[in-house]
């Protein structure tokens, strides 16, 4: 598949676009916050649609969609889908600062205002001052955009739906994995409808651990409830905790999910470059000249689907013109399982325990062109938009969770870990050093599943001047600050470490890795034909930070708290023992262990790490190193005085 998009698109011709938004609905336009104005940007408006999409299958920007060929055409031979936009806009965009910042929903939801606004109110239909948090984005003059792209949501909660058509005809082994953590859970829903509920043309195997050898689950201990519904026998006997369930059955006609690259794609074409829809109904952006550039943000999930959406050659419309001239994928080391037959989009790659043997965490890994030591395939996620000329400004930014459940190290290093790589001169890599996955702004921690305490420290103040130093790199040409990340070279990636037994804090045994995966034959045209996959002898070979004597990472950006600690604070957690496959890595989880506050009490506990007060004269001294650390980050542009400004003074009021 890949190699076919990349000789389409190295082809592709610049004749009118014949795949396009067709027509808009607007269903809500009303004022955002009450008409709260927000600096000088001044009041924004609410406006929510659905827009309508036709794609020509035998377009070149459109033929690397996995059974797009197959799947029911208009009068025109076009196929047809539909999917829900939604914006935030200046009333008056002349006052905006020209640039879209469109965020990939997560899951149909949305998450900017509480990511990059702080806000604490979230909600999937943002309506009020406190959804707008700080009004950050509002005050730097941004349009932000969502759209439906994730077909198969359930519906309700204001997530963003999109329709895609099906392959009608198509029918596939496949499989789904069923992992809970509650113990309570009686019920497994599958991804697909499943062909028949005989059971005979059905597996059910389960594993306490990836390299365990599944044990086949008898007939007579599980059923088919419906055709997307499984249970354990006798009825009302729950899943075990922790255990990895795989059910291997027949499903037919699958959506054509890679609709969803195209689906934004086209949205923001339209909003960027068309005046209306094919019926005269106006773009709601087309002021003069209020548009001039596109910044495009996803975060974990949407990260991955950010650079798939790159990497397989969809940041260029029918008419050859940029889509995205800035990225800003955050704690997101793979790409996405989308655009394949009987795709799984919902689930992550590979991250430790479970979620086993998904495509999505495959090579290539870095953004410059790199060659396979095991296939010879040459790749990178920027090979096609390099040879296309329309590549964009990027800042990847990731957590340590994504060195220890996500390969991070393979997208700045050869595939075998020898050497550090060469990322292009349009890419940033940021490594938010002693952080976890969702950082302050994720999910509550996994009480009761995870053995640690999980880590809160908040590296939003990074992605704010991340957003800020990307946009001004778009629209200026004044480059971002310097790449941060470990290194082979200076000795800050490495193999593994040993760390001193803590008190309260279970150790990690090693990252994720990255074997290759025997997908079955038909991979490269984007089939999964083989259920289950099989890992391969071969591996790419995962690295991870040093750390100092205390458990913390050497290398990176390091936040304040981070580099003045008052704790081991790690991007690793691992399960508890009532959780089942105690040890393994721990779903997206970091760790945090306070320090000691006394000498006295971290010898009783027999901590090896100095306490506060053998570290800190007192706690004007430890505001005051923070302090300084602080400025720093700010004069070398990795913090706004804003933020840094609001770090001083969370610091000078700690209390210990």
């Amino acid at each position: 598949m890949k190699a076919i998009a990349l000789a389409l698109l190295l082809t592709a011709t610049t004749s009118a676009a014949d795949a396009r938004v067709t027509r808009i609905e607007i269903s809500k336009r009303e004022p955002f916050a009450a008409g709260q104005a927000y600096g000088s940007t001044g009041a924004y408006e609410k406006i929510v649609g659905r827009y309508h999409g036709a794609l020509d299958p035998s377009h070149p920007l459109n033929a690397t969609i996995v059974d797009l060929d197959k799947a029911p055409r208009n009068a025109q031979g076009q196929i047809e889908y539909t999917a829900d936009f939604y914006i935030l806009k200046p009333v008056d965009l002349a006052k905006g600062n020209g640039a879209i910042f469109y965020e990939a929903s997560n899951r149909g939801g949305k998450a900017i205002l509480a990511r990059f606004n702080n806000a604490t109110a979230r909600s999937n239909d943002p309506s009020t001052a406190e959804h707008a948090g700080d009004g950050f984005l509002m005050r730097r003059g941004f349009t932000l955009v969502w759209n439906g792209w994730m077909p198969g949501l359930p519906g309700g909660n204001d997530l963003l739906q999109i329709t895609v058509p099906s392959a009608s005809g198509l029918a596939q082994t496949t499989w789904d994995e069923l992992l809970f953590n509650d113990g309570k859970t009686m019920q497994g829903r599958l991804t697909y409808k499943a062909a028949t509920t005989d059971q005979n043309e059905a597996k059910l195997i389960v594993r306490e651990r990836n390299n365990d050898t599944p044990v086949t689950v008898p007939a007579e201990q599980w059923e088919f409830v419906d055709a997307r519904t499984i249970r354990l026998l006798p009825a009302g006997t729950p899943f075990r905790v922790g255990m990895i369930y795989q059910l291997i059955y027949q499903a037919e006609n699958p959506p054509v999910n890679g609709v969803g690259f195209a689906s934004t794609r086209d949205l923001i074409s339209f909003l960027r470059y068309a005046k209306a829809d094919d019926a005269g109904t106006a773009n709601p952006l087309a002021a003069e000249n209020a548009i001039n550039r596109v910044i495009g943000h996803g975060n974990s999930q949407t990260g991955r689907y950010l650079r798939d959406f790159i990497y397989s050659g969809f940041n260029e419309d029918e008419s050859n013109r940029i889509v995205l001239d800035g990225a800003l994928p955050n704690v997101a080391a793979g790409r996405i399982y989308l655009n394949y037959r009987f795709s799984q989009p919902n689930r992550i790659i590979p991250a430790g325990h479970g979620f086993m043997l998904l495509p999505g965490a495959t090579f290539p890994y870095a953004y410059e062109t790199q060659t396979d030591p095991y296939t010879g395939q040459s790749d990178g996620t920027f090979t096609r938009c390099d040879a296309r000329g329309n590549c964009p400004k990027l800042i990847h930014t990731v957590s340590s969770t994504e060195y220890w459940q996500g390969a991070h190290s393979l997208v700045t290093t050869d595939p075998l870990g020898k050497r550090d790589s060469t990322p292009p001169g349009n890419v940033r890599i940021y490594h938010f050093a002693g952080t976890q996955h969702g950082g302050a702004d994720g999910s509550p921690g996994m009480q009761g599943v995870c053995a640690n305490p999980s880590n809160r420290t908040d590296y939003r103040p990074f992605l704010r001047a991340a957003l800020v130093n990307l946009d001004r790199w778009v629209k200026d040409g004044v480059a971002a600050p310097a790449s941060r990340y470990p290194r082979i070279a200076d000795g800050t990636l490495v193999e593994s470490f040993e760390m001193a037994a803590i008190p309260g804090m279970t150790p990690v045994k090693s990252p994720s890795q990255r074997p290759r995966i025997d997908f079955g034959s038909d991979f490269d045209k984007g089939i999964v034909s083989k259920a289950l996959p099989t890992e391969l002898k071969d591996a790419y070979h995962v690295l991870v930070p040093k750390i100092d004597a205390d458990g913390n990472e050497v290398a990176g950006l390091r936040l304040p708290e981070v580099v003045v600690p008052a704790g081991t604070a790690a991007g690793w957690n691992v399960r508890a023992p009532a959780a089942g496959a105690a040890g393994e890595l721990c779903y997206l989880e970091g760790s945090l262990v306070p320090f000691a506050k006394t000498k006295a009490e971290r010898e009783a506990k027999k901590d090896p790490r100095p306490s506060l007060e053998e570290r800190y004269k007192d706690r004007a001294d430890y505001a005051e190193r923070i302090k300084a650390a602080t400025a720093e980050l700010q004069r070398d542009g990795y913090l706004l005085e804003e933020d840094a400004t609001r770090i001083i003074a969370r610091a000078a009021s700690v209390a210990w």
